[in-house]
């Protein structure tokens, strides 16, 4: 037993699975302790691959840091330049976690182990919200849905930040109902993955916990978009593994009579209309009007940009609960096309893998799962608000990159030469956005 202790100690003493740890403990905190876990991440993986020189980016990293690039040069004309900058420096930070997974996922084993990691903080993440409605619900104990919210409150307030009273849901360690469910929507494949085709059996049955953990997390969310999400990520995993369609078609069976009655009408609840949906109904139909006076760069980046528009029409959201409406908005057609084609790679990858190495088939059908889940959830929300959530999709973007490199040769590049040519896309930029500006004000 002592030995067995030794020997695990030893394992996560070794810089590339704190790098993973690091990163995938981002649900569990606040949203100021991301940035930290980020940078903590960075050096794990520092400490790995020898310097700095040796980080690694891939294909998907690559169009992220095009994205970010071009956010930044949004500061140029934004209305708010603090909003934009504040969610400039975000990306910038977060995409740490980025560079940490793809350098030191290296390998099978490596991502394996990887999956388990990420499938244990993200269960114990589920496992609170959990835990949270059965105290309030089944014993009337009055649990703040905000596993956090007696920390977040002080710091908030000194900061000068109003933090919105949390409602009647579930948000677990995350500060609303809505931004939890995203965070586990994000996760949940690669969990499922885990939970059955990891290469290591004995921790099957582990994360299969957490899976389910992740699952009734999303259910006390009572967030409908994240419900469709996953109804979705279930589909694909079901519609590819056909010979096991009857044993999986009798666990969903079983599992939904376990589903509370209160899910189940929130689920159906979308067909009678309420509040949410009429004002998210408002808010589309508004966007389409800032999206006509901005169509190509958009207003710039920041929830403060969105919000103040919004207010405008009498509507007081943060954003458009969209998120191509919410690209658009904020980075015209050009920051949609970014994410387009990024979503349309790893779309793309996940069929090569099925088809073209069925010995990698369940991986494609990871990647097909993964894309499917964050658009179904995006429809209905902006799963990219917070340093948590950007964190996480950066995570999980990594892992994709990792997926294309370790089984289907995908080239990576190191850091230094990709933030080299960021450069000089973003002094061509500026010189373009100038010379833009320079022949509307001769017009005027």
């Amino acid at each position: 037993m002592e030995d067995n202790t030794r020997n695990l100690l030893v394992k996560i003493k070794q810089p590339w699975v704190l790098s993973v740890i690091f990163a995938a403990a981002i649900p569990l905190f606040p949203e100021y302790f991301a940035p930290l876990l980020a940078v903590a991440s960075l050096m794990g993986a520092c400490y790995d691959s020898g310097s700095l020189h040796d980080l690694k980016v891939g294909t998907l990293g690559k169009l992220m840091l095009v994205y970010i690039a071009y956010t930044a040069i949004g500061l140029l004309y934004t209305p708010n330049f603090l909003s934009t900058l504040a969610t400039v420096t975000m990306w910038m930070t977060m995409f740490m976690v980025y560079l940490s997974i793809t350098t030191v996922l290296k390998d099978s084993r490596r991502f394996d182990t990887a999956l388990i990691i990420i499938s244990a903080f993200f269960g114990i993440t589920g496992l609170i919200g959990c835990v949270q409605y059965m105290l309030r619900i089944s014993l009337g104990l009055k649990v703040p849905f905000q596993f956090w919210s007696f920390i977040d409150y002080p710091v908030f307030e000194l900061i000068k930040l109003e933090l919105k009273p949390a409602v009647e849901r579930v948000s677990s360690t995350f500060n609303n109902p809505n931004i939890f469910s995203e965070a586990l929507i994000m996760a949940l494949p690669l969990v499922a993955y885990s939970s059955f085709f990891g290469k290591n059996n004995k921790y099957h049955l582990p994360c299969r916990f957490c899976l389910m953990f992740i699952a009734a997390g999303i259910a006390f969310s009572f967030s409908r978009g994240s419900y469709l999400a996953l109804i979705a990520i279930a589909l694909v995993f079901c519609l590819t593994n056909m010979k096991k369609i009857i044993f999986v078609l009798l666990t969903l069976i079983s599992g939904l009579f376990l589903v509370p009655e209160t899910v189940m009408e929130r689920l159906f609840s979308i067909s009678t209309g309420d509040q949410s949906i009429s004002e998210r109904f408002a808010i589309w139909l508004s966007s389409t009007s800032f999206i006509k006076s901005n169509p190509v760069f958009g207003i710039g980046a920041g929830v403060k940009n969105t919000w103040n528009l919004l207010l405008q029409k009498g509507i007081d959201a943060p954003h458009m609960h969209n998120l191509a409406l919410q690209l658009l908005t904020e980075g015209g057609i050009i920051a949609l096309v970014i994410f387009i084609i990024a979503g349309w790679k790893v779309f793309r990858s996940g069929f090569a893998l099925i088809y073209k190495k069925p010995e990698k088939r369940e991986t494609g059908v990871l990647l097909i799962a993964m894309v499917l889940g964050f658009a179904v959830n995006g429809f209905f929300d902006f799963p990219l608000m917070t340093p948590k959530l950007v964190g996480i999709f950066f995570m999980v973007t990594a892992v994709c990159d990792s997926i294309l490199t370790i089984n289907l040769g995908q080239k990576q590049s190191p850091v230094q030469n990709v933030l080299r040519l960021q450069k000089q896309i973003i002094h061509v930029s500026d010189e373009r956005v100038a010379y833009t500006n320079y022949q509307k004000s001769n017009k005027i």
